[in-house]
């Protein structure tokens, strides 16, 4: 991260607020307050990690998902009762990501949720939505099993499997 004197100066300020602001956080603030003042790179690269990247094929994967959750449920719901007994409704149930291995997608998705207010239907709070293991290589095998049903939000029963078994 590259900044000018006068930026790095009206961050440690910001910094400097923040940490009266928040006594309970205030060391870790006067902390990046020193860092971004006397420019220690190697600490402002870990600074610079925190404010996180996500690019926009990241984030439309991440939408895609929810989605592709939502059009599950639809697609379920839809089913008579002899076809919804094939598959069990936990099953359709978005886990999240894993907040230790995929914490950026997994905050994306409770800025989705939360500040955005998108997926309603979403009946999980976002301090609770977390898998235990990464699931995006999951969630993307799932997307491209959904992306292949030519109705995505009238799926039948063996597409619905097919999804899930991805």
């Amino acid at each position: 991260m590259n900044m000018s004197h006068t930026e790095r100066l009206i961050l440690s300020n910001q910094y400097e607020i923040l940490a009266k602001l928040n006594p309970e956080k205030a060391a870790a603030y006067q902390r990046a307050s020193t860092i971004v003042e006397r420019g220690y790179c190697l600490q402002i690269l870990e600074l610079e990690k925190s404010f996180g990247h996500l690019d926009l094929a990241t984030c439309q994967e991440v939408i895609d998902t929810l989605e592709m959750h939502h059009a599950l449920a639809i697609s379920w719901g839809n089913l008579d009762a002899a076809a919804q007994a094939e598959v069990n409704a936990s099953r359709l149930t978005f886990n999240g990501y894993s907040r230790s291995q995929e914490r950026e997608l997994a905050d994306y998705v409770c800025f989705l949720l939360e500040v955005d207010k998108r997926f309603p239907e979403l009946p999980c709070p976002c301090d609770e939505l977390s898998s235990d293991i990464a699931m995006r290589d999951k969630y993307q095998r799932m997307l491209a099993a959904w992306r292949q049903c030519p109705r995505q939000y009238k799926l039948s029963i063996q597409e619905i499997s097919k999804v899930l078994a991805a």
